[in-house]
């Protein structure tokens, strides 16, 4: 403990002494800007120049966003020389860094294509793993060169901080309800189902949010996880194309090209992909009647399969007229079929163990869903030296699904005749989406940005159980469970952010003003509850920069508001003894996070450990119990209290040039207190997860990739989830410049994953075994071509760990 207080009086006093010799000294800052495209320039060469002598006195390369900042410059007259491979080389105006002058913002500085075709021109710049921003971690996953044979599921498994479990449910530090954005967008492709089969070459970067600006919707517990798709922006015509096969008659593949004239941007991309999975599941209960001091018994063994297939279709353009507006749209198309298989074997028992129960019950079942999504945008720069700008964003987006499974229930004991029954459900949604902003500076370093954003999204759900009467050889629909609902809610925002920076320092503070106006009618039960929430969400974040070194502050008021499926009380029958209940008197999960984190670089060591704090009022958890009848019913409920603390700590060492390890660790201690529920008054524990991708450059053109993942045991309300582990093995050998790629990879290499579930309750205790085939082995190419002239991107492959629903 001593050890610990140390720590924190060491990163919480440092910054001071940094501050203190920092006062001699100034920042320049700046970004550059491709004038004809519109488009920041990534990794553009930067030099400080003094302007008496002309010689360089410090150098830099912009970020993904063309971004660069220098610190720590003495006080003198200087000028900046900018310039990348395609590009003119440029020059400042002379400038001076003074006592009156700490900081220094230059603005945009534009580049000019260069005129000269440079037809073979590769760019082998580094660029970082992971970039730390005031709000937030920015992942280039195109670093990470186990991405080519994989889903956007397996390359989320190696972000820090993020879990994916077997049947493709993200969290993020230990929570999982965390919102999924897609280009900064709510969309239908981030539900777990379709980021299985989205294709994870088609990925660019992924940021971590854990505590949003108030620009970004309050929802989820965790925070964001946006995912950015590929957009490619080099002149002329480009593309890639990669295939892959695999074991069980896995296949995919993708092509992505775009023609860029230099006013209009042309884009579009396909993926297919055909998957296989087997899973299997042991399940062993004892339902206890305490009245009666009797328990009954149950041994469930099940054995299940579900063959995936996908086509993802997205197209769009993007239109410069001039260097002060811009224009776009984009549409998606993703359709998605999966079949499904399953066969569970019951046996009951009395408190005897006598078996008084035994039969099974198979299932075999079609699922298919559409999925459509169109974006427009308009931006225009009412001045291009302040970046002052009005965005406005409008988004579309629907989805349908259909579902149809047929069950047989053969008994043996009692003997009795044999059942069928079958279940159709019809699932639809609707989103709309209208945003916009302004943006313009304040004072010198500062910025202000104000928005509204409006939601609506509907979602309708049909379903109807029908029995097979062998009397009358007709099917008859069971009225009981029916279960028809809709779902209506409309959400409006105001918002403002203020962000301003002080020499070193820098404060964004924000607040989002949001009112909620949820219907939710059960048709089924000819009844419906109308709920509207009006809330204030501030958020402040800080940091203090100084050298290689940097400290973030963070704080953010966030809420999870209940699903119709959560609320809806209708039962919905997973087999004759399991069902799920939904809770209409659910309450939103209320959440307060903090965070402070600390980042310090070298040239062959980047590590930023992070603390975290999170606090929720009524938390959601999943409640199983026994009713009278030996019937397993499933709902969800609110906690009395619900936190948890820990630390994040990732990085990245390249300890000799041919090795590059990137690491991360997360512990988390976890307190709930279930007392109003029926459970245990306080109930905590410390769990833990680690990650270590290591790369080997065997030679320049030849790359072998570990990549290992471990998840401790984990606390529940009721019990407690076991520990899992994974290992995946990659290897690329690029050719011919790397327009060709060969990439193989072998997923869960040990077919070690695995998860285990107990609950452990007076009247349940229960153990659940998961497990599927998870050694999947891939072998496949890219090729890439067209025009080279800015940069190269490199190829990616990762590894298949998702297991499909």
């Amino acid at each position: 403990m001593r050890q610990f207080s140390l720590l924190i009086a060491f990163v919480t006093l440092f910054p001071l002494f940094l501050l203190a010799q920092s006062r001699n000294a100034g920042t320049i800052a700046g970004k550059i800007f491709d004038n004809q495209n519109r488009v920041p320039v990534e990794y553009a060469n930067v030099a400080l120049m003094d302007s008496a002598s002309r010689k360089m006195v410090s150098g830099i390369v912009s970020d993904s966003n063309g971004n660069f900042r220098l610190e720590k410059v003495a006080f003198g007259n200087y000028y900046i020389e900018y310039s990348f491979i395609g590009y003119e080389k440029q020059r400042s105006k002379m400038f001076s860094v003074n006592r009156k002058k700490l900081i220094v913002n230059l603005g945009n500085l534009d580049l000019t294509p260069s005129a000269i075709n440079m037809k073979e021109v590769n760019i082998t710049g580094e660029k970082n793993m992971m970039i730390s921003r005031i709000d937030r971690k920015i992942f280039n996953v195109q670093k990470d060169i186990l991405a080519q044979t994989g889903t956007v599921t397996d390359i989320l498994q190696t972000i820090p901080s993020v879990s994916v479990d077997m049947d493709g449910n993200v969290s993020l530090r230990g929570s999982g309800n965390v919102t999924i954005l897609i280009n900064g967008r709510p969309s239908v492709m981030g539900t777990s189902a379709n980021l299985e089969q989205m294709p994870a070459s088609m990925i660019e970067k992924i940021e971590v949010i854990t505590n949003p600006s108030a620009k970004y919707k309050p929802d989820g517990t965790a925070g964001i996880i946006n995912i950015i798709l590929k957009k490619e922006r080099k002149a002329g015509f480009n593309g890639s194309v990669s295939a892959n096969a695999g074991n069980s008659d896995r296949y995919n593949a993708t092509v992505q090209l775009n023609r860029n004239t230099g006013k209009l941007n042309l884009f579009g991309s396909y993926g297919f992909r055909q998957d296989f999975r087997m899973r299997t599941s042991d399940l062993k209960s004892q339902t206890i009647d305490t009245a009666k001091n009797q328990s009954d018994y149950l041994d469930q063994n099940s054995e299940g399969s579900a063959r995936n297939l996908s086509h993802l279709v997205r197209l769009g353009l993007d239109w410069t007229p001039d260097v002060s507006n811009a224009a776009g749209v984009s549409g998606t198309y993703n359709f998605r079929q999966v079949k499904r298989t399953d066969v569970a074997d019951n046996l009951y028992r009395n408190d005897s163990l006598t078996p008084y129960d035994d039969f099974t019950r198979s299932m075999s079942g079609k699922e298919t869903e559409n999925s459509l999504g169109l974006n427009s945008y308009y931006e225009h720069i009412f001045d291009k030296e302040t970046d002052s700008k009005l965005r406005a964003d409008f988004e579309y987006q629907r989805d349908s699904e259909t579902e149809d499974d047929n069950y047989t229930t053969i008994y043996t004991l009692p003997a009795r005749p044999d059942t069928n029954d079958q279940t159709h459900r019809v699932n639809s949604s609707q989103e709309y989406n209208l945003a916009a902003t302004y943006n313009r500076p304040l004072w010198e370093n500062s910025e202000l940005e104000v928005g509204y954003e409006g939601n609506i999204a509907i979602s309708d759900q049909n379903q109807q159980v029908q029995h097979f009467d062998p009397d009358s050889a007709r099917w008859i629909t069971d009225p009981e469970q029916a279960n028809v609902f809709s779902s209506n809610q409309t959400v409006h925002a105001l918002f403002t952010t203020v962000t301003c920076q002080f020499g070193v320092f820098s404060v964004m503070g924000g607040l989002r003003a949001e009112e909620a106006l949820v219907a939710l009618d059960f048709i089924s039960l000819d009844t419906n509850t109308r709920t509207n929430y009006f809330a204030l969400y501030p958020t402040l974040h800080l940091a203090l920069s100084s050298g290689k070194n940097e400290w973030q502050l963070n704080y953010s008021r966030r809420v999870n508001r209940p699903d119709g499926e959560d609320m809806n009380p209708v039962p919905e029958y997973r087999d004759p003894r399991n069902i799920f209940v939904g809770n209409p008197n659910l309450k939103p999960e209320d959440i307060h996070s903090i965070e402070f984190g600390y980042s310090v670089k070298t040239d062959n060591l980047t590590l930023v450990p992070t603390l975290f704090y999170r606090r929720k009022v009524n938390g959601f958890t999943i409640v199983t119990y026994n009713r009278i009848d030996s019937v397993l019913v499933t709902t969800i409920d609110n906690l009395a209290k619900d936190q948890s603390a820990g630390i994040d700590f990732s990085g990245s060492w390249r300890p000799v040039k041919i090795l590059n390890l990137n690491f991360s660790s997360s512990g988390f201690y976890s307190e709930i207190d279930a007392s109003n529920i029926g459970y245990s008054a306080n109930k905590s524990t410390f769990s833990w997860n680690a990650k270590l991708n290591a790369s080997l450059n065997i030679t320049r053109t030849t790359i072998f990739q570990f990549n290992g993942q471990y998840r401790s045991e984990m606390l529940t309300a009721q019990g407690m989830r076991s520990p899992s582990w994974v290992v995946n093995l990659g290897f690329r050998q690029d050719l011919w410049k790397k327009k060709i790629s060969i990439v193989a990879t072998v997923s869960d290499l040990f077919k070690s994953q695995k998860m285990t579930n107990r609950i452990n309750t007076p009247e349940l205790v229960q153990e659940t075994i998961r497990q599927r085939d998870g050694r999947v082995i891939y072998g496949g190419f890219v090729f890439n071509f067209g025009s080279t002239g800015k940069k190269e991107k490199e190829s990616k492959f990762e590894f298949d760990n998702g297991m499909d629903r």
